[in-house]
């Protein structure tokens, strides 16, 4: 069970990390964005982003089972 936490605590710092850098970017490109259009951006990104559509990033569709199996 600690690995599947493991695991999750380094998605979960994967995902920061990726939001952080999409934000940075955004605001090179867009200094002038007010604090709700760059709150309006980060959410457009998690929508539309490449493998949004399936509610995960670009690969092949993850079984959500896996999470809920007990060891």
């Amino acid at each position: 069970m600690e690995n599947g936490i493991a695991r999750f605590q380094l998605l979960m710092e994967l995902r920061r990390l990726g939001e952080r850098a999409f934000l940075h970017k955004l605001r090179q490109k867009h200094p002038d964005l007010t604090p709700q259009q760059i709150n309006e951006e980060l959410s457009k990104w998690y929508r539309v982003r490449p493998g949004a559509e399936f509610g995960d990033g670009v690969g092949r569709v993850g079984d959500m089972a896996r999470f809920t199996q007990s060891n």
